[in-house]
């Protein structure tokens, strides 16, 4: 008798405990339904306060939405992409990046600059010299189209911040503008720009007279 007696008492407090976990289960539930009504809610609300968001309209601004074309696109990645391969590179990689661009070059640029580059490539080396371009994301690029004898070119100018590092020392630090002219080509797999580097120039805008001096043949060129 008395071990049916604590059978019993075992079975009943069984299915108190089960009880209880039973009512725990359906007041999390409850709750969980509540949170999932409440972030609907917000969500609406943040969706109907994100149509009727204010826009904040520059005083004299010219309205409408700049919207780059395809060719300007091109141009300022071509920009980017000669200005990052002449001006940030360090020992290990600056031959590594001139023959990336090497390619990109019309052929009186590519003959005229070869010993600027190997000279380059060498004081870069000896020196341990590094150099940095970052470029002014605030401005774009300023792009003038222009054609001779049939071909069509694009002067663009870009102006940045140059640093020069020698032996991990930052040497110097200065704003340059860059003033480069593009030959429009044929887009392909080899030249997905669609543009040649023709001309290369760089003008340090705080002392002038620190602009590395190119040798004759590539004097205007680059």
């Amino acid at each position: 008798m008395d071990f049916v007696a604590r059978a019993g008492a075992i079975i009943d407090r069984a299915h108190r405990v089960a009880g209880i976990l039973l009512l725990c289960v359906l007041v999390l539930c409850l709750v969980s339904m509540c949170q999932l009504v409440e972030n609907q809610n917000l969500q609406a609300e943040m969706n109907a306060q994100r149509i009727r968001y204010p826009v904040i309209v520059v005083p004299d601004a010219t309205t409408g939405v700049y919207s780059p074309t395809e060719e300007d696109r091109l141009i300022y990645l071509f920009a980017d992409f000669v200005t990052q391969s002449l001006n940030s590179y360090t020992p290990a990689n600056i031959a590594q990046l001139y023959k990336g661009l090497y390619p990109y070059m019309g052929p009186a640029l590519q003959t005229d600059s070869q010993p600027y580059f190997e000279r380059k490539v060498r004081d870069s080396v000896s020196d341990r010299r590094s150099s940095f371009f970052v470029p002014d994301r605030t401005v774009l690029p300023e792009v003038k189209k222009r054609r001779e004898n049939g071909v069509e070119f694009r002067d663009v100018n870009v102006r940045g911040q140059i640093s020069t590092i020698v032996g991990g020392t930052l040497a110097e630090g200065s704003p340059m503008e860059i003033q480069m002219t593009f030959q429009k080509v044929f887009a392909s797999p080899v030249n997905p720009y669609g543009f040649l580097l023709t001309k290369y120039y760089e003008k340090l805008l705080v002392n002038p007279l620190q602009a590395p001096k190119l040798p004759p043949a590539a004097a205007g060129n680059l």
